[in-house]
């Protein structure tokens, strides 16, 4: 991230520019009372600077300069490399084969509790999505921890995607009203990392033809979720850690493919323990798969691992497969299991509680009732 401050104009105040501009060119000079020019003015560049893109790329710069009320530009704006892109893909949502798992998180960033899962995904080496809630990191002084959170979020070397701007029922809006939701979050993530995120998931998971058509022409991939921690239902990171390895057994029993995605929330000091007692649990049973000789272990990914463009891929594999984890992978495993052999006994018991998943993969545990009232999401 270069740390430029993206701006834009709305309105049409900059037509009467452009065109005062082309009525400039096309008289053949400045006009008669107009200043002389000074002799030592710096000569104009003779063309726009080369930047990587082509006019066909909706994820481009010219594009986002159209997407936030900017269509006269010049030339396109230069955009960082750093950060990748996955734009109009086929929609994420799991069953992918192997022992892969996409992190993601919703509803943040929240001062309260996203440093410290991010200081559990850097002690544990995992990447992530954020799903950020736009409303909370937009350009105002209310927003400037939130705007900060997101920088530091891209920093990590995490993904942010859009998870609109005040989180409504989508398919509640008239359509006015859910397009303004998901440009006004476009506007206001740009705003505050530089980067026009690509990846979409509608609030609540729901959405309808018109929404996804739509989402498709502006250039996004919608993400939903394979696993969910029952966060409204248990009471501790350990009982939802429960719910949702058990989710993952119910796919293996089924004999399906288990790689897929994990949807948590930031907003909740739970939900973000949860992560990281989810990570080392299943960091130690890639130590029961490295004895059995198994080099499909569990291992946290990029969405580049399940992204597919537009028009490709199919439907999901009726039967599993595995997929063999890189070489440097599986020296980082074992290296772990190495490093906290003596964890391993303690860790593991968290089998020990018992849950069970209903046909929504919603999970219950005996003894803990619901959370307290103050306790749900915003």
């Amino acid at each position: 991230m270069n740390g430029r401050k993206s701006t834009y104009r709305r309105g049409w105040g900059r037509a009467a520019a452009v065109a005062a501009l082309a009525v400039s060119f096309l008289g053949g000079g400045r006009a008669a009372d107009d200043p002389p020019e000074a002799e030592d003015a710096p000569a104009v560049p003779s063309r726009a600077p080369e930047v990587d893109w082509s006019p066909d790329e909706f994820a481009g710069p010219a594009y986002e300069d159209w997407l936030l009320g900017d269509p006269f530009r010049v030339a396109p704006r230069a955009r960082s490399q750093d950060v990748p892109r996955y734009p109009r893909g086929r929609p994420m949502q799991g069953g992918f084969p192997g022992r892969r798992l996409l992190l993601t998180f919703d509803d943040g960033p929240f001062p309260e509790t996203t440093p410290r899962l991010l200081e559990i995904l850097e002690r544990e080496q995992v990447h992530a999505v954020f799903f950020v809630v736009a409303g909370r990191v937009d350009e105002t002084p209310l927003r400037r921890n939130g705007r900060r959170m997101a920088q530091q979020i891209l920093a990590g070397g995490h993904s942010i995607g859009n998870h609109s701007y005040n989180h409504p029922h989508l398919v509640s809006l008239a359509e006015a009203g859910w397009k303004q939701q998901i440009l006004r979050a476009h506007a206001a993530i740009l705003s505050a990392i530089d980067y026009a995120p690509t990846l979409f998931r509608p609030p609540y998971g729901h959405f309808n033809g018109a929404i996804d058509r739509y989402l498709t022409y502006r250039g996004y991939t919608r993400v939903h979720w394979t696993y969910v921690a029952d966060e409204f239902r248990g009471r501790t990171p350990e009982v939802m850690t429960r719910g949702i390895l058990e989710q993952i057994r119910e796919r293996e029993r089924a004999g399906h493919d288990v790689g897929g995605i994990l949807l948590l929330h930031d907003t909740h000091l739970r939900s973000v323990e949860c992560a990281g007692v989810l990570i080392r649990r299943l960091k130690a049973e890639n130590c029961t798969l490295l004895d059995a000789g198994d080099d499909d272990i569990w291992r946290f990914v990029e969405p580049g691992e399940f992204f597919q463009p537009e028009g490709q891929g199919g439907e999901e594999s009726t039967t599993a497969s595995s997929v063999p984890a890189a070489p440097a992978a599986l020296e980082d495993a074992r290296r772990w299991c190495e490093d906290h052999a003596a964890e391993l006994d303690d860790i593991r018991k968290l089998d020990d509680i018992q849950v069970n998943i209903n046909e929504d993969g919603f999970g219950s545990a005996g003894g803990y009732g619901p959370p307290d009232e103050g306790d749900a999401p915003p």
